[in-house]
């Protein structure tokens, strides 16, 4: 692309942005429709009229805010304390521990390479729109059609997979104070779709101020409640484990003779603890200098994520004197057992494990609202049936993708009555899609994307060019009840995009063009610009 096509781009950009942001200061209650070209982009949704006829930017996500939002919606460290049973039977300690430092430098390494491109283009089309750039035009349509549908269901499945983990600690809950009481599919789906229908609410009926100090309390909740998990884990728990147990320790009873699938086997819950690490893409347009502050988010999510994870596992293992009995415990999770042995307490027990059940209600919200915003940027492209109505925005939020996921999660919940374990499936769901979703640029950089933007971007705030498998079953014998579902899970949704896609997206998606989405980028650094200066703030 020339670099007149270029400017005057930007600068057809900029003349909308300010004639929005100046000339249309109302507020706005009423539904509206968002297009890419318009001037209407989510930012545009932000302002509004004060009594004293100021325009005042009303639903922003500052820096803190975003980083609020992505933490408490990854849940790094309390993935792992819900999962430790997983983990400890499929690999055991060692596999849970040098997992996760695995895990925390893999995803470093894939959040600096998507960092680098989300300075470039930092839109709510993430991961399509920079594959959309890379790609020839003869496949753009194409491959940024199916990384925004595969980024847009692994979401739906975060939602479903979060509330799943929320429903089992709400039911683990009521064993605790009774050992007797034993919930039934049908009461724990009730409890599932209950933590999706708070998630829908809350997003639509919270003003977006409040939505915006919810996600930075959420993370100081977050990060206190760690904090102080781990001084009374490790500080009451009577019966330390060794350090050979935590570090080198394995166990397995997946019935695979060696242990080497097993402990590979045993990286799934690392794995899914870093999952979401899209959703500051999503909400990009609505953030003061997304450019800057969105690759710093992205990070800080996985450096702060992998050290609170870091120190609740060590504190956890530590903790287990019998890992037999922590595996058979009648409390059905080993991290209630845990506090139960180290403080002798239901109430703390149940305290704790209603906070971490808060915190993936929050979760669950946060993919709902995430999910939404792709779907509104999906609209945008035309890349959806009903496209006009993905862009409505009613309260701030794009109320029929936020509809869609609930009720996508609501669907997949049904699972349970057929199959607890095809459900528990959708977690490796999540993991496939959402990865999928993030590798796929991230190759394109490596096959000519990096050629792309140092010919059209050579100053860009990030360039780390100038800076330097197997599907397997998890238990043997296989059976109905124990089967891996993921497979099925992952070919059924590409089977189902496929028909989508060739029975009618085909002929109407043809990708956004990188004009469009530097267009997009102009108008929100424009915007923010503008609402600083007129909030007497530099930038």
């Amino acid at each position: 692309m020339s670099s007149s096509i270029r400017n005057r781009s930007r600068s057809q950009a900029r003349s909308v942005a300010d004639k929005a942001a100046l000339d249309d200061k109302t507020v706005v209650h009423s539904s509206r429709i968002v297009d890419v070209l318009d001037g209407e982009s989510v930012r545009g949704l932000e302002y509004g009229q004060t009594s004293k006829g100021e325009v005042k930017e009303k639903t922003a996500f500052s820096g803190l805010s975003a980083f609020g939002l992505s933490f408490a919606v990854l849940n790094t460290w309390c993935v792992l304390v819900v999962s430790l049973g997983s983990g400890l039977a499929t690999g055991g300690p060692s596999s849970l521990i040098w997992g996760f430092v695995y895990a925390i430098l893999c995803n470093l390494a894939l959040t600096l390479s998507l960092g680098e491109i989300f300075a470039v283009y930092p839109t709510a089309g993430g991961q399509y729109h920079w594959s959309s750039v890379f790609t020839s035009t003869r496949w753009r349509p194409l491959v940024s059609w199916l990384t925004a549908t595969t980024n847009m269901v692994g979401l739906w499945s975060g939602v479903a997979t979060q509330a799943y983990l929320a429903s089992n600690l709400y039911q683990s809950i009521g064993v605790v104070i009774n050992p007797d009481f034993a919930p039934s599919t049908s009461m724990a789906y009730g409890i599932y779709l209950a933590v999706v229908v708070i998630g829908w609410v809350t997003c639509l009926a919270f003003p977006p101020r409040l939505n915006r100090w919810l996600d930075t309390g959420m993370m100081i909740l977050s990060v206190l409640g760690c904090l102080t998990l781990f001084i009374v884990i490790f500080a009451l728990s009577k019966n330390k484990a060794s350090a050979s147990f935590v570090f080198t320790a394995t166990s397995n009873s997946s019935g695979w003779d060696n242990m080497v699938i097993p402990w590979l086997l045993g990286l799934l819950q690392s794995a899914f603890s870093f999952i979401g690490i899209d959703i500051v893409f999503h909400i990009s347009e609505e953030m003061p200098r997304p450019e800057v502050e969105g690759p710093k988010v992205l990070n800080m999510t996985i450096l702060v994520g992998g050290i609170s994870g870091l120190i609740i596992l060590l504190s956890m293992l530590f903790a287990i004197d019998d890992l037999d009995a922590m595996l058979s415990t009648v409390y059905g999770l080993p991290f209630a057992q845990i506090c139960m042995n180290a403080t002798g307490s239901k109430a703390f027990t149940v305290i704790y494990m209603l906070l971490v059940a808060f915190l993936f209600t929050y979760g669950s919200r946060g993919c709902e609202l995430t999910a939404a915003r792709l779907a509104m940027s999906i609209g945008r492209d035309k890349g959806l049936p009903f496209s006009r109505q993905f862009q409505t925005i009613v309260n701030g939020q794009p109320i029929l993708g936020l509809t869609v996921a609930g009720v996508a999660a609501a669907l997949f919940g049904l699972v349970q009555f057929g199959s607890t374990n095809a459900f528990s499936s959708l977690l490796g769901t999540a993991v496939v899609l959402l990865q999928s979703s993030y590798i796929v640029p991230v190759m394109l950089m490596l096959t000519g994307g990096r050629k792309f933007l140092n010919n059209h971007h050579p100053k860009r705030l990030y360039n780390l060019g100038s800076i330097f498998g197997i599907v397997c079953n998890t238990a043997q014998p296989v059976t109905a009840g124990n089967m891996n579902y993921v497979t099925a899970f992952v070919g059924g949704i590409y089977i189902a995009l496929g028909l989508l896609w060739t029975l009618y997206m085909r002929s109407r998606f043809a990708g956004p063009k990188e004009e469009e989405i530097l267009a997009i980028v102009a108008k929100a650094r424009d915007r923010s610009s503008i609402a600083y200066e007129l909030d007497g703030v530099s930038t």
